[in-house]
C-alpha cells in the first residue's frame, strides 16, 4: 500500500513595513520580476497547497501577485508574528503542516523548498540552515499551529522552533541562498557576493 504524502501548505509573509529599506522593498525587481512575485512563484512551483500570501492592504501588492490566494494584513505594524497568526488561521483542516517563509530572499528557489518538504516528518519542524545559521523557510507540523497562531510582535517561527529543539530537523544550504534584502545597499552586496550584514533570518 502506498504511503500517503502529507499535505504541506505554504504561507508567504509579505506584509512587513520595510522600515530599514525606506520603501516597499518587495516591489523592487530582481531580474524581470518583483521580489514578491519571484517568491510567490517559487512557492507555487514547489506544489505547496494551499499557498497563502499575506500582504498589506495596499493595492500595489495585490496587483503584484494577482491570481494568488491573498490574506490581507490590515495591521502590519503589529509585526511578523501577527502575519503568521493570520496565515495559520486561514489554513484548512487538511493541512498536515505549513511551510512559512519570507519574500525578501532573492536566491531562494523551488529546489530549496522541495528539499525542505522532502525532509518533513510528522510531528517535526524542518528548518533551513545557511552556513550553520538557522533561517527561513521553516516547516511546522500542525501540532505547532496553536503556538504559531498565538505569536505577536516581531517574533517569528524561530521562537516556536527554539521551544521544541527535540523536534527540529535542519537541512543545510549554501550561505548565499539565505541572504535577504533588508536595506538598499544589500543589493550591491548580493551582486558582489559579499554576505556582510545580510542575514539568513529575513523579514517581510
Amino acid at each position: 500500500m502506498a504511503l500517503s504524502v502529507p499535505v504541506i501548505a505554504g504561507i508567504l509573509l509579505a506584509a512587513g513595513t520595510s522600515r530599514r529599506y525606506g520603501r516597499a522593498k518587495l516591489l523592487e525587481t530582481w531580474g524581470d520580476k518583483s521580489l514578491l512575485l519571484r517568491a510567490a512563484q517559487a512557492f507555487e512551483s514547489a506544489d505547496l497547497s494551499p499557498l497563502l500570501v499575506v500582504v498589506p492592504a495596499d493595492r500595489r501588492f495585490s496587483l503584484a501577485v494577482s491570481g494568488f490566494e491573498l490574506i490581507e494584513n490590515h495591521q502590519p505594524e503589529l509585526g511578523i508574528g501577527h502575519s503568521i497568526a493570520l496565515g495559520i488561521g486561514a489554513l484548512p483542516p487538511s493541512a498536515a503542516a505549513a511551510l512559512i517563509g519570507v519574500a525578501d530572499q532573492p536566491l531562494l528557489d523551488e529546489d530549496v523548498i522541495r528539499r525542505l518538504c522532502g525532509a518533513f516528518l510528522p510531528g517535526r519542524i524542518v528548518v533551513a540552515s545557511y552556513g550553520g545559521h538557522p533561517g527561513n523557510p521553516r516547516i511546522f507540523d500542525r501540532q505547532f499551529f496553536p503556538e504559531l497562531g498565538a505569536l505577536t510582535g516581531d517574533v517569528g517561527g524561530q521562537l516556536v522552533a527554539a521551544a521544541h529543539q527535540e523536534a527540529v530537523i535542519e537541512r543545510e544550504f549554501p550561505e548565499r541562498i539565505g541572504w535577504d534584502i533588508d536595506r538598499p545597499e544589500d543589493w550591491t552586496r548580493l551582486l558582489s557576493g559579499s554576505p556582510t550584514d545580510i542575514t539568513a533570518e529575513g523579514s517581510s
